[in-house]
């Protein structure tokens, strides 16, 4: 019974990429860094290759496995690879070893996505996250109306330890769950854990009452979900105060430089942020460190934003209302981004103002064919990891 299930799986996954167009497609993304080598980006290149009722994901062109404990093992590889794939089929075919019958993955030994003692792989799950979205990206060239825009780029992973006033040692661990992209048909999701990740950020309560630990702020922050017809998820910050003599922190997050990708026109999320006691000194953190921290010390986490799909410009006007009245979105940007002017002591949209405005973006923004992928992104060519 068990054999004729997964045969079963295979035949049914086999027939759902035949009904899918053959060719090859192929998509690249960069990682920050990797917290030792600052300002040396990590490249994750995959080719999706499909003939008839086989598919081929192929790593190759991925950067050398890093310093840093972000390396990859080829398992968490495999599953980025799968589930990319898994999401374009229908959700009725069992998940067992039929599907992975007729998805070949290649991810060449020494890489990031297929590390080789002694390489780190601790952190790994930001390189697996951020190679979901990589195929995201290929299978949107291949199946437009099906693929969402990046998400948040994985969740961030957050670790505070140390000792209390009674010597005794403490650790407290958090992986805050940013955006998802937006869909061909809908927004993406707001403030929810990574589609790969499946887990939720700690609750203010536990964290409280477990840890000396105060969370100051856990609210969604405006002006961050990249803009579409569809827009991204919209992120959230969270503000972290250590209430104990001595401690050291660490933290694992990314999409600084290279932010969430839009697709079909749509916007790029704006980057992720860390400071150090935003109300005081307000001092710019990197993207992945660790140091010590005293108590009263503040660490303020901002993630971000989701990527976008489709042309801002033909977004519903109420949708934008909505956001600017909900506090997602400024009057500001939604003008700037959308072409939608809000007249914000009657809380409506102004419709002769808002033709006007669009008309003008429109004319000036160089396009008529909306781009397949939006970036934003700073050249990664000097420095990059080869």
């Amino acid at each position: 019974l068990l054999q004729a299930t997964i045969d079963h799986a295979e035949r049914l996954t086999r027939a759902a990429l035949q009904a899918l167009p053959d060719g090859e497609w192929s998509f690249e993304d960069w990682i920050d860094d990797d917290g030792i080598d600052y300002g040396r980006p990590i490249r994750l290149f995959v080719s999706i290759r499909k003939r008839a009722g086989h598919m081929l994901v192929d790593w190759t062109g991925t950067s050398p496995q890093v310093k840093g404990a972000i390396n990859n093992t080829l398992s968490f590889t495999k599953a980025a690879s799968y589930t990319g794939v898994r999401s374009v089929l229908p959700p009725n075919i069992p998940n067992n070893e039929g599907v992975f019958r007729a998805i070949e993955v290649v991810c060449p030994p020494g890489t990031v996505g297929n590390a080789v003692p002694p390489a780190a792989c601790a952190a790994r799950g930001l390189t697996g996250f951020r190679m979901t979205d990589c195929m995201f990206g290929a299978l949107a060239m291949m199946l437009p109306d099906r693929v969402k825009a990046a998400g948040d780029g994985g969740n961030t992973g957050i670790s505070i330890g140390g000792y209390d006033q009674q010597r005794r040692p403490f650790v407290y661990v958090d992986f805050t769950c940013g955006a998802w992209g937006a869909r061909p048909w809908a927004d993406g999701l707001d403030g929810n854990s990574h589609m790969f990740a499946n887990m939720a950020s700690h609750s203010i309560e536990v964290t409280e009452a477990e840890h000396p630990i105060s969370l100051l702020a856990y609210e969604f922050v405006a002006d961050k979900a990249g803009a579409g017809k569809y827009r991204g998820g919209v992120p959230f910050r969270r503000d972290y105060r250590f209430n104990e003599t001595e401690g050291v922190l660490q933290v694992r997050s990314d999409r600084r430089d290279h932010r969430p990708f839009g697709l079909y026109g749509g916007s790029p999320g704006a980057p992720s942020e860390n400071y150090l006691n935003p109300a005081s000194e307000n001092r710019t953190l990197p993207g992945k460190f660790v140091m010590t921290v005293k108590k009263g010390d503040v660490f303020r986490h901002v993630l971000a934003g989701a990527g976008g799909w489709g042309d801002p410009l033909e977004r519903d006007p109420q949708a934008v209302l909505w956001d600017v009245r909900n506090e997602l979105l400024s009057a500001a940007k939604a003008a700037a981004d959308y072409g939608v002017v809000v007249d914000t002591l009657r809380w409506v949209v102004d419709a002769g103002a808002t033709a006007e405005q669009r008309a003008r973006i429109a004319a000036r923004r160089g396009w008529r064919v909306p781009p397949i992928v939006q970036r934003n992104d700073p050249s990664p060519a000097a420095g990059a990891a080869e």
